[in-house]
């Protein structure tokens, strides 16, 4: 099966080739056709990296944290100061995804208390939830 995508084309030259011919080597010529066109894809099924933060909650000296990976096996960095507290999530989307979401159990140094929270992938402030 060719994995290079440039190759793909030499698949349907094939197919040019074999017509006229019986009806048995044309439906395997069909078949290897498809398995072929399927290699060609350059897309990867699954990406590991930064996932934006879909939504959280304060539970005093944690946070919980919700990102739109499905068991993508997240991990998350944080950064305290006194007025933020910044927390990137890396996790790996697989593709097509499930329908769920993983859930964080982010430990603080402190609580967070009046500070603010700000996504490290998107540098804004994710949606809160209740819970």
């Amino acid at each position: 099966m060719p994995k290079d995508p440039a190759s793909c084309g030499k698949v349907y030259k094939v197919m040019r080739r074999m017509k006229g011919t019986r009806p048995a080597w044309t439906v395997f010529a069909v078949f290897a056709t498809m398995a072929a066109l399927s290699a060609c894809s350059t897309q990867p099924t699954e990406q590991r990296g930064p996932q934006a933060i879909v939504g959280w909650s304060n539970g005093g000296d944690e946070l919980i944290v919700y990102v739109g990976t499905c068991h993508g096996d997240p991990e998350a960095t944080v950064v305290e100061d006194d007025e933020m507290v910044t927390v990137t999530v890396e996790s790996t989307l697989h593709d097509p995804g499930d329908a769920c979401q993983d859930i964080l159990r982010v430990a603080l140094e402190t609580r967070l208390g009046d500070r603010t929270l700000i996504d490290g992938v998107t540098g804004e402030t994710p949606p809160g939830m209740e819970g």
